[in-house]
């Protein structure tokens, strides 16, 4: 019971936030929210102190007979789900405290439903991470799909943020389907859609099939993940609250792709060429991404670029045939990647969320110290720096690429260096250099309040120390890694090279940013337009979409259609015009209206028999009586 507890707490938070939020206020809405996670984390302890142990199964629920084959709702809990789930509620409860105090300024204007919300997304988070079947997982799929719908979009009276969320949920969608398919596939292959089921069986059914099943499921990780080419949405997505984007970009929604891949390795695995797919998409997008953060300004798109990136380092690693060391980057990308868009979220607080872009701040350093402080520990994390919970998993993936092949490994280290450079450079301008706040805003920024400080400070801390728990969390997932000293140091150097050009670029100033911005524009444009798919996607697809869709409304429905009946009412109207003229006015009228005047005259004629004199009646009778002798002398003759 207690490991369904951990589900159903944040369900039970959602209902009683969503049912009587509007009646107990903001407040003690966001109380309830943390109190569901706070004590689903707790929970999950137990459980996953027992799954390391001996993996256990609670059945929930029998759902649908599908012929001989029941399909049932339950939970699975082992080592990666039990993990995971831990995880996911911690990461989950720090964001929600901190988001009681980015959010006070809006309490009184319906603000439960945020509350309410979040509480429905860790729920849906969780169903995917704990299911024990591929149905349940799509259900959670789904939930977190609309729950980020109603997140993103959360600010509705600004467009940005409505069409941000309508992109989030076609593109979504788009995977969704993909995803859908494949289960379908499975359950074809298969005949169960049970996860232990389908592991048993997976040595025993058509390879080729089996692959296709593969490639349909990794298309909707894809789109949960915004990997390249359903990306666009996830850097739009800043249009929600800060909290928001920590939540989604640390341990839920994106990070869903990666852990739906790991979860169903074992038929990942068996199917070797559709693992290729996963490692070049993941390679591809991880370079992409990274590209594209060094020309960005935007305060939260630049980190929501990362995100890509380092998802597509973790698919990579899948792709390659190292999973422990994709979840192990998981894990420590949660902590620092939170933390990073927490740090983002106290600058834009401290001006009362006007200020979104790095060049219109500078200097808050000595305004804002632990935010600041906050902010290069998940800097130096993301970077790989030692001793930074960053350095441990990216190099187990950068060790896993160079044994891979070495122009992998110099892929991978390659795409390390820009991270460093582009966190870097985001930091450096913020926190350094010229005050230019002083010339966007009026007020003199603060640093934020300790609701807001405390999780800051305490992913800070796993930031730092949750790297050291590797060994652990390999031997847990039944692998064993070692760190190669040699990549070790190289990653480390390589990484402080991207700092460096970083530093004497955008603090010591060695190189004008201006000068190097107007020699380097087309490329810096290249990489800011996200090698111009955005534009393709937005103008070209969803544009000539719109326009193709006009004109057919014009040619079909305007033209043929509309003219179609146009053209029938005039014939018709001209056709009853006729018959009312021709054959009403002109023949029943004139019959109708002649027999009329013909009585009317024949009457008027027979009335002036009716003279009132006497002598004319007898001349009358005797002129009748004289007729009528004729007439019977006629008929007798």
């Amino acid at each position: 019971m207690e490991a369904v507890l951990i589900v159903l707490l944040p369900l039970l938070s959602f209902l009683i936030v969503g049912l009587f939020g509007r009646r107990i206020g903001d407040l003690a809405s966001a109380i309830i929210t943390v109190l569901g996670s706070i004590f689903a984390f707790l929970l999950s302890i137990p459980a996953s102190t027992k799954a390391l142990s001996s993996p256990f199964s609670v059945p929930l629920y029998e759902f649908i007979p599908l012929g001989n084959y029941t399909l049932r709702l339950g939970l699975y809990f082992d080592a990666l789900s039990s993990l995971t789930a831990s995880l996911v509620c911690f990461i989950a409860t720090l964001i929600f405290i901190y988001s009681i105090g980015y959010m006070q300024n809006l309490f009184g204007l319906w603000t439960y439903k945020f509350y309410a919300y979040l509480s429905f997304f860790l729920f849906s988070m969780l169903m995917i991470v704990l299911s024990d079947n591929l149905l349940g997982m799509f259900f959670g799929w789904e939930g977190v799909g609309l729950a980020s719908y109603l997140l993103i979009g959360y600010f509705h009276q600004q467009k940005y943020a409505t069409n941000s969320a309508f992109e989030a949920f076609v593109m979504n969608r788009i995977g969704d389907w993909l995803y859908l398919f494949g289960i379908f596939v499975v359950f074809y292959l298969f005949g169960s859609l049970n996860l232990l089921d389908i592991f048993g069986k997976v040595n025993t059914v058509d390879a080729s099939l089996l692959g296709l099943a593969v490639l349909l499921l990794f298309g909707g990780a894809v789109g949960k993940s915004g990997q390249f080419p359903l990306h666009t949405w996830l850097p739009n997505a800043m249009a929600g609250p800060t909290p928001v984007s920590a939540l989604l970009h640390s341990s839920t929604m994106v990070a869903a792709g990666v852990y739906m891949v790991a979860r169903l390795y074992p038929i990942f695995e068996s199917a070797p060429q559709s693992l290729k797919v996963v490692a070049v998409i993941g390679g591809l997008t991880a370079l992409f991404a990274s590209l594209a953060a060094t020309s960005h300004t935007d305060i939260k798109k630049i980190i929501a670029f990362s995100t890509m990136s380092q998802l597509g380092l973790m698919f990579l690693a899948l792709g390659i045939g190292d999973k422990s060391s994709a979840m192990f980057h998981l894990t420590t990308h949660a902590f620092f990647k939170a933390l990073l868009f927490l740090a983002a979220g106290s600058i834009i607080h401290a001006f009362h969320h006007h200020a979104h872009d790095i060049y219109e701040v500078g200097g808050l350093k000595k305004y804002m110290p632990l935010t600041y402080a906050s902010f290069f520990v998940g800097a130096l994390a993301l970077a790989g720096i030692f001793p930074f919970s960053g350095f441990w998993s990216k190099d187990l993936i950068i060790g896993s690429a160079y044994e891979a092949s070495f122009s992998l490994g110099l892929f991978v280290s390659f795409v390390s260096f820009l991270t460093a450079y582009y966190i870097f450079r985001e930091g450096f301008v913020m926190f350094y250099g010229e005050e230019r706040h002083k010339k966007h805003f009026e007020e003199e920024p603060q640093e934020s309040p300790s609701i807001m400080l405390i999780p800051m400070l305490i992913l800070a801390v796993g930031s730092l120390v949750v790297g050291f728990f590797e060994g652990w969390y390999m031997s847990v997932l039944g692998d064993k890694k070692e760190i190669h000293l040699d990549v070790a140091i190289s990653s480390v150097v390589i990484a402080l090279a991207g700092i460096g050009i970083a530093y004497l670029v955008f603090v010591k100033k060695v190189l004008d940013p201006e000068k190097l911005y107007q020699s380097l524009k087309p490329m810096h444009t290249t990489f800011k337009e996200q090698f111009f798919t955005e534009k393709l996607y937005h103008k070209i697809l969803a544009g000539g979409y719109m326009k193709a869709s006009k004109a057919l409304f014009t040619a079909g429905d305007r033209f043929i259609i509309d003219g179609f009946i146009n053209l029938t009412n005039f014939i018709y109207f001209r056709v009853v015009k006729f018959l009312w003229i021709k054959l009403d006015v002109f023949t029943v009228d004139l019959f109708v209206n002649g027999v009329a005047k013909l009585s009317f005259r024949f009457g008027k004629r027979a009335s002036l028999i009716q003279t009132g004199f006497l002598n004319n009646y007898v001349a009358f009778l005797f002129l009748g009586l004289v007729v009528l002798i004729a007439i019977i002398i006629y008929f007798m003759e």
